[in-house]
Formats: C-alpha cells, sequence, structure tokens
C-alpha cells in the first residue's frame, strides 16, 4: 500500500469519494463501482489504485491517523508548556476527536468496526504511533523531575489502555460530552497525582539513611 504522504490526485479523490459514501451511506452499502462512478472513472481503473474496498477503507483510516498524531504531536511540541498540561491536553484533545468523529454516527462505527475485524493490525499500528508521542510527553516530564517513568513505551500504553473508553470509537455508546470529559479529566488526575507520588519518592532518602 502507498504511503499516504505520496497519494497522488486520483488516489485522493478516490478516497474523498469512498468515504462520503462510508459515512453516508455505511462501508457494507458501498460498492466498488458507486466509487467509481463518484469519481468518473471505470471499476476497472479503480482496481488499479485499490485492490479492494477494503485497501481504499484502511488508506482512509492510515489518512486520519497521519493527521490525529500530527495534532497530538503539536501538543508534544507546544512550548514553555508543563509536562503534566502536556498529558492532560493529549489525552483530552484525543477524547474531542474520537468523540466528534463517533459519537451518535453509526455509519462512522460501522466503518471501524469492519476494518478493525479485518485487519487488527491497524489498531495496533494507530496505538503505536500515538504511543509514541505519549511516551515522549513522559520522558520530558520525567527529565524534568515531575514523573518518575520507568519504561516509558510501556507505561504509555498503560495509560492508553486506560483511557480506552474515552479515545476510541466506543464513545459511539456514551453520553454527554462534558460529563465525559468531566470524568476523563478526573482519570488524568490520578494518573498526574501517581506520577508525584513516585517523583517524591524517587527523590526521597532510603530507610535509614540520614536526612
Amino acid at each position: 500500500m502507498m504511503p499516504t504522504e505520496t497519494l497522488d490526485e486520483t488516489a485522493r479523490q478516490i478516497l474523498d469519494a469512498a468515504s462520503r459514501r462510508f459515512l453516508h451511506y455505511g462501508y457494507g452499502k458501498t460498492t466498488m463501482s458507486e466509487i467509481a462512478k463518484d469519481c468518473n472513472m471505470s471499476t476497472g481503473n479503480l482496481y488499479r489504485y485499490f485492490p479492494s474496498k477494503l485497501d481504499i477503507a484502511e488508506m482512509f483510516v492510515h489518512t486520519l491517523r497521519r493527521e490525529q498524531v500530527g495534532k497530538l504531536r503539536a501538543v508534544l511540541e507546544r512550548p514553555d508548556t508543563l509536562p503534566r498540561d502536556k498529558l492532560r491536553d493529549f489525552f483530552l484533545l484525543k477524547f474531542r476527536i474520537a468523540y466528534e468523529r463517533f459519537h451518535d454516527k453509526p455509519k462512522a462505527y460501522e466503518l471501524s468496526s469492519e476494518l478493525m475485524a479485518a485487519r487488527p493490525k491497524i489498531a495496533l499500528e494507530w496505538e503505536g504511533a500515538e504511543g509514541r508521542v505519549l511516551a515522549e510527553i513522559l520522558l520530558e516530564g520525567d527529565a524534568q523531575g515531575a514523573f518518575a517513568v520507568g519504561d516509558a513505551r510501556r507505561t504509555a500504553k498503560i495509560l492508553l489502555d486506560a483511557a480506552y473508553r474515552f479515545t476510541s470509537p466506543a464513545v459511539f455508546h456514551e453520553g454527554d460530552f462534558d460529563d465525559l470529559a468531566e470524568e476523563l479529566n478526573g482519570v488524568v488526575d490520578l494518573v498526574l497525582d501517581g506520577f508525584s507520588w513516585r517523583a517524591l519518592q524517587r527523590g526521597a532518602p532510603k530507610s535509614g539513611a540520614p536526612l
């Protein structure tokens, strides 16, 4: 599959047309011939670009991931922002994106569910890309003494798993945005309290050592 950053104009046109159908009519009710017709091309020409509807859906998700990781990386790269604030903003941004993308949008949820079932590696790749950004935030906090992080990549995975309810297609089933945001903030508060405690413990003298 071609990298998302090297897609030509025709491939992008196909993705745009397919995504409109996926999100309006549903993945299951969209056909390759309909996508080709929307692009004013033959079905045979469409297959030259993408071997199957599933491949189109996968590329569509790859483009979404690239955009989302870019937004999350912008949180990491904010100057003069404390790591604890970056960590909170990272999760709140992930939540907002997921909520706007999936909540009460059954066709979007259907597309995600179909793709994850057929190609589960996509979810792992997505988690890995975001986990690397989160790990950098954790390492920055560790270097500044705000966090005490052992294995940053493993800790990032644990935190992503803990926030799954708020930051994944699961928000399709959940309720009010403000209520969920408040609950997520409570989870982040607990995480930050834990990191602060660990940081204090790391700096505390050993038992029996002189104060």
